[in-house]
């Protein structure tokens, strides 16, 4: 498979994964009266990813852009273990909530990129998986008062 399939098969797959995003942040709710719905912020990250998504594909289908590099298996795998781990948290959202859900993905899509990690590495990623999901929710749930997509804990 060459670097320019294997750019095509995931853009396209990117702008359906856009779409299928947008779609679902539609039946959230955009607005909720004067504040942004729980859909509001997945519909605009939905759409811009199928927007760069098709101007990819379409770049690429036209020939606009070449790419010279080759890709391995390895980093193949990678791509597609990232896009499963983004499916997968697109699909549990709404039972497990928002919060839980970043804090997950976090770390899977850390570990898929660099398999062996150093304990500082860990204490980062863990960190990073526990506080930027706190720090949305007081920026986004509390200060902005949007409604978030809630799990069985509440949060």
């Amino acid at each position: 498979m060459t670097t320019r399939t294997i750019d095509r098969l995931f853009a396209g797959a990117l702008l359906v994964l856009g779409l299928y995003v947008v779609w679902n942040a539609l039946e959230y709710g955009y607005m909720r009266e004067t504040t942004p719905g729980p859909g509001f912020f997945p519909f605009w990250v939905g759409l811009a990813l199928a927007i760069f998504s098709a101007v990819n594909l379409l770049r690429s289908l036209s020939g606009a852009e070449v790419l010279d590099s080759l890709f391995d298996a390895g980093g193949f795998f990678k791509a597609l273990a990232i896009l499963a781990a983004i499916v997968v948290f697109i699909v549990a959202t709404p039972f497990i909530g928002l919060l839980m859900g970043t804090a997950l993905l976090i770390p899977v899509v850390a570990f898929v990129i660099r398999p062996r990690w150093t304990p500082t590495f860990a204490a980062t990623i863990l960190a990073i998986a526990l506080i930027f999901p706190v720090v949305g929710h007081y920026l986004f749930g509390v200060y902005l008062q949007v409604p978030l997509v809630e799990g069985p804990f509440g949060f």
